[in-house]
């Protein structure tokens, strides 16, 4: 941001923050950093191909030009560059991986590319190993590898293009389809990354234009003393793992006036188990897209003495983020955060222990961490969050702001906070082992201009176009333990598109009340079983204003879908079920064409509510909605399906829970006319030890249609089966039209089952089975469908 309100502050900080944290000031690059030059070319190579509208003939991809320009590198003098040049109207160059040499420069002039060859083969670590997805990944070569290459580098006003949304060679998929689909199938991908680096002290990056990278663009590992300068990095923010630039286990390292979108960290500090990394600067960048400016997740190697300034972040998923946990976890410590932009960015700040959920003894810690002179423009989620009490966090906020925090929510644990000496509007809430403090002489702050801080990014319109399919990922991904972009469910719901999303939810219980009006959202569980991801709330019709203001999950939007998941409400689980306001949902769901899927519905009473939409005050005319539960187990013990919409439950389990007695269904119709019915085909109706006394159902109003369809009944049926509303009160029974057909089990009465149900024909019960029931919706299609296209729940 040069010349911007945020660096004249910078500059008139200095003394205050040298009073205030005299070891700040070593966080950062130990070199004396300045604008790096072109040097001399050795060798001029001039391009011998050309690609109309990005796009290369099938001849010319396989015209490569990595032997010769490998060959200028290999004979390249000390000190010099190997310069890439348009002639005429060809300027693209060709090339599978190639290797730097100590001092050699490789130098892509302006109006020149280098595209990275779609040939899977070229990148072979083993046979076959590249362009696959499996267990292992990690099978490719990287284009440009600088290994124990000092004083080598990259530069020029040109673009290196990995061409990561062009479809392979031999294949009928992109490198971000195989990225995309390792996620999906909780797997990984073989891809290659643009250029990595390992231990080649004082590299450099300059001006260079990295696009569309498979993978990675920049991993620097073991290197001291790394600039990247005027680096521009684009890649679509839907193109997973595509980092910009990730320094590992190095120290000395600036990365500055440089422009950075993605579809990952723009930024990641690393320091595994190759050692610690320590005295960097970021600085006078700007980040779009991407998660944002990282530390971690590897820390256990040690992590200290680091500088971000002069950062504007625009539209990225997370600000500012320290990231580990128990599996490679370690000390992160003399940290600066200073002259720092937001907007649009949904996690302006997330430091976290809790990155996955792995185990171990490797315990991460964030101690000595400033943020100064930080304003967050628009509303999001903070996390601030130590291990325990002997791993707390501890941060200082120096004239830290956010504009919408009435919107936003928090999270902070085993935290030391201080305050000031400048005093922002933002304070961390308090939690379990928190403490807040003030410095000693604290005065009111006043927040950092940041209007002229948010450029365009910045197209080098002087290179070839490119060409590549842009991933259309509607793929959200929440995770409680951040590994996801998201960390709540409803928050993905939110940043879902209006036409809908797969939202990829990880393991763990999601305790939150979520609202979905949004048509085609998907909800996939990601653990092994349904019991492994649950989202639940504990509100009660009493504490809620109403029985369907309990519900823990809402659905309106048309075509929603749901696997491998749990949904509960745990009222009746933690305050005594009385007969009035315990009611307590877990699903009310009034969606059409939805299809639940191995999904458990929990609670006791009123679990499940099945209903249809815009039903008027005279209860003359309501929008049939279509609902089909598959393999699903629904646990409660009143009215525990209830409603009016027109649902089938195909292979469920029913269990009934502990009451005096109970019922299964509360079906209802708001008139004679209404297209409304519960059917059940192929179910069983089990029960917790020792409840009895449990009916069928029971008419919620007139006119109620419940069938059940070869569906085994244990013994805590009653005989009768079928029961009025309020026996001696309400008459709704002889309006109803229960029925079963071919009942087995202990609780299987028909010759003892109430008068007024009906016992089915062959032929009667045919009209009932899911091909029938649904005459203009082909629900099982459509499961097989959604099915095929989420193998990680088939």
């Amino acid at each position: 941001m040069p010349g911007s309100p945020l660096r004249r502050a910078s500059v008139a900080l200095v003394s205050a923050l040298i009073a205030l944290c005299p070891a700040m000031i070593h966080a950062q690059d130990t070199r004396h950093v300045v604008e790096p030059h072109f040097p001399a070319a050795c060798v001029t190579l001039t391009a011998h191909l050309s690609a109309p509208g990005g796009k290369l003939t099938a001849f010319e991809e396989q015209q490569e030009d990595t032997t010769r320009i490998q060959q200028a590198i290999n004979h390249c003098t000390l000190g010099h560059a190997v310069e890439l040049r348009s002639s005429g109207e060809d300027d693209i160059f060709l090339s599978g991986p190639l290797q730097l040499r100590r001092g050699i420069t490789l130098r892509v002039d302006s109006g020149t590319a280098l595209y990275a060859s779609r040939n899977p083969r070229d990148y072979d670590l083993t046979p076959g190993s590249c362009g696959v997805v499996n267990q292992r990944g990690h099978g490719c070569k990287p284009l440009i590898t600088a290994d124990h290459a000092p004083g080598s580098g990259i530069m020029g006003n040109g673009v290196i293009d990995g061409r990561g949304g062009a479809t392979l060679l031999g294949q009928k998929v992109t490198w971000w389809d195989l990225a995309h689909q390792a996620k999906i199938r909780d797997l990984n991908q073989s891809c290659p990354r643009i250029l990595v680096i390992n231990r080649s002290n004082n590299f450099i990056l300059y001006r260079i234009t990295l696009r569309n990278s498979p993978n990675f663009h920049v991993l620097l590992n073991h290197t001291n003393g790394f600039t990247a300068w005027g680096v521009r990095i684009d890649t679509p923010a839907t193109a997973r793992n595509t980092d910009g630039i990730d320094p590992a286990a190095s120290e000395n390292v600036t990365i500055t006036h440089s422009y950075i979108r993605d579809g990952d960290d723009d930024v990641a500090i690393k320091a595994g188990t190759g050692g610690s990394s320590s005295h960097m600067t970021i600085s006078d960048d700007h980040f779009y897209s991407g998660h944002g400016m990282s530390i971690g997740s590897e820390t256990n190697g040690g992590v200290r003495d680091i500088l971000v300034e002069n950062l504007s972040l625009d539209g990225t998923t997370n600000g500012i983020r320290i990231k580990s946990d128990l599996s490679r976890g370690g000390l992160v410590d003399h940290v600066t955060y200073r002259n720092i932009c937001m907007r649009d960015v949904p996690h302006p700040i997330l430091l976290t222990p809790h990155y996955a959920r792995k185990h171990g003894n490797l315990v991460p810690q964030y101690r000595d961490i400033l943020l100064q002179n930080v304003h967050i423009l628009t509303h999001g989620d903070y996390t601030l969050l130590g291990e325990d009490a002997v791993h707390s966090l501890a941060v200082q906020f120096d004239n830290v702001w956010a504009d919408d925090l009435s919107h936003s929510r928090m999270q902070t644990a085993f935290a030391h906070f201080t305050l000031g000496p400048a005093l922002g509007n933002f304070v961390p809430g308090s939690g379990t082992g928190v403490t807040i403090a003030e410095t000693q002489h604290p005065h009111p702050g006043a927040p950092p201009a940041c209007a002229n801080s948010f450029p365009a990014f910045p197209l080098n319109t002087s290179v070839p176009p490119s060409a590549g399919t842009i991933p259309q990922d509607h793929a959200l991904y929440v995770s409680k333990d951040s590994t996801g972009e998201y960390h709540t469910v409803q928050s993905a719901i939110d940043a879902a598109p209006a036409t809908g999303a797969i939202i990829h939810i990880a393991p763990g219980t999601y305790r939150e009340a979520v609202v979905i009006d949004k048509p085609n959202i998907h909800l996939i569980g990601g653990g092994p079983d349904p019991s492994s991801t649950v989202i639940v709330d504990d509100k009660s019709a009493g504490t809620s204003g109403g029985t369907l203001q309990s519900a823990t999950v809402t659905v309106r939007g048309n075509g929603f879908f749901a696997a491998n998941l749990t949904i509960a409400n745990d009222w009746n689980r933690t305050h005594t079920q009385v007969s009035q306001g315990s009611q307590a949902v877990a699903l009310a769901i009034t969606a059409d064409k939805a299809i639940l899927t191995h999904v458990r519905l929990l609670g006791n009473q009123d679990t499940l509510y099945a209903g249809s939409r815009k039903c008027n005050a005279a209860h003359t005319a309501c929008t049939t909605a279509r609902q089909l539960f598959s393999h699903c187990t629904i646990a409660g013990n009143v009215d525990f399906i209830f409603g009016n919409s027109k649902a089938y439950f195909q292979n469920c389990t029913l269990i009934s829970t502990p009451h005096s007695e109970g019922m299964i269904t509360a079906q209802s119709k708001d008139a004679p006319q209404q297209d409304s019915a519960f059917v059940f085909d192929h179910c069983r109706l089990l029960a917790e030890p020792g409840v009895t006394n449990v009916w069928l159902g029971r008419p919620w109003r007139p006119y109620a249609t419940v069938i059940f369809l070869h569906t085994f009944m244990g013994p805590q049926i009653a005989a009768a089966g079928w029961r009025e509303w309020h026996p001696g009160v309400t008459h709704s029974l002889a309006t109803a039209w229960f029925a079963e057909f071919h009942s087995t089990g202990p609780g299987a009465y028909p010759a003892a089952r109430e008068p007024y149900s009906h016992q089915l024909t062959a032929s009667q019960q045919n009209r009932f089975t899911l091909a029938h029931f649904y005459p203009s919706w082909n629900a099982e299609a459509d499961l097989i469908r959604l099915l095929s296209l989420l193998p990680a729940v088939q």
